[in-house]
């Protein structure tokens, strides 16, 4: 009987043997050949691992069918347990779009006069600065311009917009990675 063994490399070995021959016989003949221990050597006919004390008729492996040659796994991990977890999973921002949203930057006063209620950023023109507690963020250009005193202490922004407050910027542009 012949039969064909794909090896590792791809390389497609014959063997002939007898149908009352053992598993084990054909992987001695392929260690012989290959130089790999017979230990080693797992063969494959289909979906079925075949074992060493088989016989070729109780594999019932076909004239001319094709046997694949594998390496025995050594270890392995084991399976992963499941995480308990302490605290809720945290729900991410989502971006809420406002249908004309450049209209709450501008105020427009009884005689007519069109006023500025956000900061424009001077990197680039028509982008608005968030007001933060802080400081005021360009999200598109990443500057961050922290309100101060004039004593040099950082303050907290004026929630009335109608307030004014004399405030220095200090400027700090972000990195680029």
């Amino acid at each position: 009987m012949q039969i064909f063994v794909k090896t590792l490399t791809g390389a497609t070995l014959t063997m002939f043997v007898d149908e009352c021959d053992t598993i084990a016989t054909m992987k001695a003949k392929i260690s012989e050949q290959e130089g790999i221990a017979a230990e080693s050597i797992v063969l494959i006919n289909g979906l079925s691992q075949l074992e060493d004390q088989m016989t070729f008729a109780e594999c019932e492996l076909n004239n001319e069918a094709t046997v694949t040659m594998t390496l025995k796994m050594l270890g392995g991990k084991k399976k992963k347990k499941k995480k308990v977890y302490t605290k809720p999973k945290k729900i991410p921002h989502k971006h809420e779009n406002i249908k004309m949203r450049v209209l709450s930057y501008f105020e427009v006063d009884k005689n007519g006069k069109i006023e500025k209620l956000k900061q424009e950023s001077p990197e680039q023109a028509g982008c608005y600065l968030a007001d933060h507690k802080d400081r005021m963020h360009c999200g598109k250009t990443g500057y961050m311009f922290y309100k101060m005193t004039a004593d040099g202490k950082r303050i907290a922004p004026v929630k009335n917009k109608s307030k004014k407050v004399a405030v220095e910027v200090v400027t700090k542009k972000k990195k680029k990675k």
